[in-house]
């Protein structure tokens, strides 16, 4: 699938914060007490978007050709906070166009991000390794990883 990837702007947030919420729903949820699914909701709400764009983080949004926002990634400093990629796409590239679009962002840097259950084998083939083993904090399991780019 050919993309592009721009800034995320405020226009964006509530598909933001739709794709996100549609791709926890199927792929995330099931790894998440009561208290984690709370957490992270909160976390992903289309206020709590709005005001660390406002506020610290560097964040993208990935375009198809139709011009309908496919992906979303967020960084604060060298952290990758979030990378969603619409579920009925995900496996078609995206994802990887992200990890090209970082690497040159990034390039020298070391990139951390906590990986949910059902994203380490994305992004172990994307060359982030483990630096610790599965944790869970605040209900919210996720194996943390780096990668130098």
């Amino acid at each position: 699938m050919s993309i592009a990837i721009r800034a995320a702007v405020a226009d964006d947030v509530p598909v933001i914060a739709s794709l996100i919420a549609a791709a926890y729903g199927v792929a995330m949820v099931k790894h998440h007490s009561a208290l984690g699914r709370e957490a992270f909701l909160e976390f992903a709400a289309p206020g709590a978007i709005s005001a660390r764009l406002a506020k610290d983080s560097e964040a993208w949004v990935a375009v198809g050709p139709d011009r309908s926002i496919t992906g979303y990634a967020e960084l604060e400093a060298d952290h990758l906070r979030m990378l969603f990629v619409r579920h009925d796409l995900q496996r078609s590239g995206i994802g990887r166009e992200f990890m090209k679009f970082l690497r040159v962002l990034r390039g020298g840097h070391t990139v951390t991000l906590n990986s949910a259950p059902n994203a380490d084998a994305f992004y172990l083939a994307m060359g982030f390794l483990p630096t610790g083993p599965r944790q869970e904090a605040n209900g919210i399991v996720f194996t943390p990883m780096e990668k130098k780019f």
